[in-house]
Formats: structure tokens, sequence, C-alpha cells
């Protein structure tokens, strides 16, 4: 990737808030492909599934721009969200064959810059004391579930994907009021011994500021989410970083 940064960005929630998907748009607008490339760390819409006959209009506009990017020479990764979801075999699957992403990691993913490696992953399942979230987690990932939605009418599709969203807000209401130090410590102390990259990347928490854990080799960073800030993270090739804000207030 030589010299290229990555803009690493954290649970924007799309389709939530009127307007939201031409934010995104309009940033995207901000930054060269030739030399930034874009990381979305999950929960890329509000509520999604991968293939394109669940898409709806501000979907298509959002992976309609992420295309553009990449023709002009950007590269796009996502790491699969707990409000992503039918994304699995991507690019192999040829329901997802269309979706304008270089990778889409289900778990985590690594990606080289500089030499050195950046593992992103999305942060639902560091806490395994969620065992009610992992098992609605686990249910929704299934390929059963994805065949049961397969078989009914778009229309029906819509309303449970809503539902699914209403009951996900159930299943972690005392998990969301703090974060989770002592488990995010074993998780990043995991992750450097087992793949030791120069930089972990994780969202899904929601932090109000960055929230940043030291190894020896490693450093591991929680992004807050774009969907209440507008911040992302700017990462250049020596694996530096900056907190950068693209929303005024």
């Amino acid at each position: 990737m030589g010299d290229k940064n990555i803009i690493a960005i954290a649970d924007p929630h799309l389709g939530v808030v009127p307007g939201d998907v031409e934010e995104m748009i309009q940033f995207i607008g901000t930054l060269d492909p030739v030399d930034s490339d874009l990381l979305f760390l999950g929960d890329l819409f509000h509520i999604w599934a991968g293939p394109e006959k669940y898409h709806t209009s501000p979907v298509e506009s959002m992976l309609a721009v992420l295309k553009n990017f990449r023709q002009q020479g950007g590269k796009v990764y996502l790491v699969v969200g707990n409000r992503d979801i039918f994304l699995a075999g991507h690019p192999q699957n040829k329901r997802l064959k269309n979706l304008p992403f270089d990778g889409i990691f289900p778990e985590y993913g690594f990606i080289n810059l500089g030499g050195r490696q950046i593992m992103a992953v999305h942060g639902d399942t560091v806490n395994t004391l969620d065992t009610r979230y992992l098992k609605w987690r686990s249910t929704i990932r299934h390929p059963l579930f994805e065949r049961f939605f397969d078989l009914m009418p778009s229309g029906w599709v819509k309303k449970i994907m809503f539902r699914l969203e209403s009951d996900l807000q159930q299943t972690n209401l005392d998990y969301r009021k703090s974060f989770p130090v002592a488990e995010w410590d074993r998780f990043v102390d995991q992750v450097s011994a087992d793949h030791s990259p120069g930089l972990l990347l994780c969202g899904h928490f929601h932090p109000k500021d960055l929230i940043v854990k030291k190894t020896s080799e490693m450093t591991a960073i929680v992004i807050p989410d774009w969907f209440k800030t507008g911040d992302c993270l700017r990462i250049s090739s020596d694996l530096s970083y900056e907190q950068c804000r693209f929303r005024n207030g």
C-alpha cells in the first residue's frame, strides 16, 4: 500500500438520522483515493444485509460512492459488525459479488501498511461476559437464519430487520453502561500474544474519546463512533495516527 493513509471509521450507523448518508458521502468526497484507503470497523448502516435483494435506496447510494472510490484507486475494507448481516463468504459468495469492498472480514482482518500489520476488529466479541448478546449473535449469523430470510417476501424482510434491531438493543443494556476494562485488557493481551500486529483497531463501544492501550509490540485503540461524533482515525504508513473530526460542533 506504499505511503497511503488508512482512514478508519467506527460505527457510522447510517440510516438513522436524516442526511447522515449524504454526510458520509460528502466526507468521502474530501478524500483522495490515490492517497487514502477506507476501513469501516463495522455497523456501516444501522441495520442492513449484504445481498442486493435487501438493499434500500440509502444503502444503494452509499455503495455506489464506495464503488466509485475504488475505481479511482482507493481500497475499501469492512469488518462485519453486529448490525451487518449475511456477509459471509465474500468474494466467493455470488450474492455479494457486486459489493464494493476489497475485503470483508467476518471476525477480524489484517491490512499491511508500510510493511507492518494493522489488525481490525469490530469489538462485539471482546466482552465474553455478555453471554446474552453472544447467543443472539450466533443465531443471526447461522446459515439457516439467512435461508429463513430468503423464503420471505421483501416487505416482510424490512419489517423483520427493524425488529431485529429492536431485539439487539435489548440484548446488552447492562454491558453498554460502562466500558469493560478487564475484558478489553484480556483481549488486547491475547491479540498481542497470538498475532502481535503493530496496531489493533476496534469499534463497537462508542467511547467519547480514544481508548489506547500499549503493549511492548502493539498499540490497541478503541475509536469513537462516527454516528455521534463524526470522528475517524487517520493512520500513516509508520502507524502513527491522528484523530480527525469531519462534523462541526
